[in-house]
């Protein structure tokens, strides 16, 4: 009887968890800046992507809640330009998250994941190197070159050789912190990098 009690109550703790995800995803559209790439779209992105690395590695329901709920808010605060995006982000993380009753444990660990996701990256566990990840997931993806021109067009920056340069400079200093991300995305990353070689190449012709 008391186990199946407990299991009840798991199943009803977590019926509110996604409640607070469904509450939280409205308030994420209809706060998120409407840049080119930094936009709700990025956050459903990285919310999937790093569902799906909790998925194949078998990680807690509650470490999936976690880094679902960092994902929707990690860019929820963008400012072009501004170096603090990141802590303001977390700010509003402190501010929002008891109005839908988050625990005060829970509310900063995903502040700190929120932080951890700050560029040059340098997460301080392994849920924050898998949001870290998720954050970067497009790099090994089909659509990288899609985002990047939305990146490009959201800073300023000419569509030239420069620009394919820089991209390819950033490409091959990235590592991803975990197996299951370089498992996925390692090898479509290189393939991108292939194909920026090829345009650099045809851009000096």
């Amino acid at each position: 009887m008391e186990s199946k009690r407990t299991y009840q109550t798991e199943e009803q703790e977590k019926y509110k968890d996604e409640l607070r995800l469904e509450i939280l995803g409205s308030v994420v559209k209809d706060r998120m800046p409407k840049l080119p790439y930094h936009n709700y779209e990025h956050a459903k992105s990285v919310e999937e992507a790093v569902s799906r690395y909790s998925d194949i590695i078998n990680r807690s329901y509650e470490d999936k809640f976690l880094l679902r709920t960092a994902a929707k808010i990690h860019d929820i605060i963008f400012v072009k330009g501004r170096k603090d995006n990141e802590e303001k982000s977390a700010e509003f993380a402190e501010v929002y998250l008891p109005l839908i009753l988050y625990t005060p444990l829970k509310i900063q660990t995903i502040k700190s994941l929120v932080l951890a996701t700050k560029m040059p990256q340098n997460p301080n566990n392994y849920l924050e190197q898998l949001l870290c990840d998720a954050d970067l997931d497009n790099l090994g993806r089909l659509d990288f070159f899609e985002l990047g021109e939305k990146v490009r067009i959201e800073l300023g920056i000419p569509d030239n050789e420069k620009w394919y340069e820089q991209q390819l400079k950033f490409l091959t200093n990235h590592q991803y912190h975990t197996d299951v991300a370089r498992t996925l995305r390692d090898s479509g990353k290189e393939a991108n990098v292939k194909k920026l070689e090829k345009m650099i190449q045809e851009a000096k012709c």
